[in-house]
């Protein structure tokens, strides 16, 4: 049970690694800086968004399930 204790720490962060995956190759595909249309643009500055704002959020989701954090499985129902 421990693997699950913080399954959806682990489901957002791999989530967030994947779009950030997805968001490289659309990067990758576009035109040379500079020379595409103002879409063009409005994805890099999607992407840099992303990179900047959101993936860092994975680092502390990662350390939790590093850890092995057992305060979920340790809870008691009757402490509800």
């Amino acid at each position: 049970m421990l693997a699950l204790a913080n399954a959806s720490a682990y489901l957002e962060a791999v989530g967030h690694v994947v779009i950030a995956w997805m968001w490289l190759e659309q990067v990758l595909a576009l035109p040379p800086e500079g020379t595409g249309d103002a879409f063009h643009a409005g994805k890099r500055q999607a992407a840099r968004y992303f990179f900047a704002v959101e993936l860092p959020r994975t680092g502390p989701q990662f350390d939790l399930l590093e850890s092995r954090d057992r305060t979920t499985l340790d809870m008691r129902p009757d402490w509800f």
